[in-house]
């Protein structure tokens, strides 16, 4: 997946010091992206009974909506709170490398035979993954797992509890 990383750019401290940002910017303008969705809607197989793609905001809206196109299967978004979102929304706070955050679902577009896969670009500390977990499970839906471009396994402070599949797996700084 060598081809893939020399397409994501790094900028180091950024946007504070000590954390690294992976510019998948570069990486979304390119031929490679649409390689790259092939492959992690390959790896993404061995989640079975899948019924929706949930991508969190907002490069995992851009990896998410290539992947249900791909998938053929229905896109969700789950949103920052300072997003305008309309209707009765479900709130989850979580806890960044560098702060604190929260995310939105909006109810009514999950449901208990709802089966997804939760979509980012990157997974770092784990904390927006598992809080898109949470929102999923309060509409009843079940969370098969997640899929990212890269995982950065060495940042998460404890394990956490779903499945992940990455292109990129990164255990050490």
């Amino acid at each position: 997946m060598k081809l893939i990383l020399d397409y994501i750019r790094t900028i180091p401290d950024y946007p504070v010091k000590g954390v690294n940002f992976y510019d998948m910017n570069s990486l979304f303008s390119s031929r490679v992206f649409k390689y790259s969705i092939k492959q992690l809607a390959k790896k993404i197989k061995i989640f079975e009974g899948l019924t929706h793609i949930v991508g969190i905001e907002s490069r995992g809206f851009v990896v998410g909506s290539a992947l249900s196109m791909v998938k053929d299967i229905p896109f969700l978004m789950v949103r920052k709170s300072n997003s305008a979102y309309p209707g009765e929304l479900l709130h989850q706070k979580y806890n960044l490398e560098y702060g604190q955050s929260e995310l939105t679902l909006q109810k009514g577009l999950l449901g208990h035979t709802s089966r997804c896969i939760i979509i980012d670009d990157l997974v770092a500390t784990g904390g927006s993954i598992m809080a898109t977990k949470s929102l999923v499970q309060q509409t009843g839906a079940k969370v098969l797992g997640a899929g990212t471009i890269i995982d950065l396994k060495y940042t998460r402070p404890k394990p956490i509890d779903i499945d992940i599949v990455s292109l990129i797996m990164e255990d050490k700084k």
